[in-house]
C-alpha cells in the first residue's frame, strides 16, 4: 500500500513538472523574434504634418535612421580638448528636396522627398 502511494505522488509530481515545462516552452515560443532596437520608431518617410495641414496638406520628414555609440579609441581620446569616453555616430531623417510655403502667415518648408543624412540639428 505504501508503494502505491509513493508511486502516485511520483506520477503527480512528474505530471506537474511536465505541465510547467510545456507552459514555459509555450511562453518562450510565443515571444516575438523581432529586432527590438528600433521599437517605437518607424522608418524615415514623408508624413503629413497635422498642425500646418488645415488649409492644404503639408508633408515633413519623420522617423528614425542609423545611430550607434561605442568606446572612444585611446588614440582619438588623446587628441580631444575635452576627452569623452563614448563616441557616437548618427544619421537623421532629413529632407532631400523641399520648397517654402506660407501657412497662417508663417513660412514653413513642405518636404517632397526624405533620406537619412548628416544630423545638423539635434534634439536635446
Amino acid at each position: 500500500m505504501a508503494n502505491a502511494a509513493t508511486m502516485m505522488g511520483s506520477v503527480t509530481s512528474s505530471g506537474l513538472c511536465l505541465l510547467l515545462m510545456s507552459f514555459l516552452l509555450y511562453v518562450a515560443d510565443s515571444y516575438p523574434n523581432n529586432d527590438l532596437s528600433n521599437m517605437g520608431c518607424e522608418e524615415c518617410t514623408l508624413r503629413r504634418n497635422n498642425v500646418f495641414s488645415s488649409t492644404r496638406p503639408l508633408y515633413q520628414c519623420m522617423g528614425c535612421c542609423f545611430s550607434r555609440a561605442y568606446p572612444t579609441p585611446l588614440g582619438a581620446m588623446k587628441t580631444m580638448l575635452v576627452p569623452k569616453n563614448i563616441t557616437s555616430e548618427a544619421t537623421c531623417c532629413v529632407a532631400k528636396h523641399s520648397y517654402e510655403t506660407e501657412v497662417f502667415g508663417i513660412k514653413v518648408r513642405n518636404h517632397t522627398e526624405c533620406h537619412c543624412s548628416t544630423c545638423y540639428f539635434h534634439k536635446i
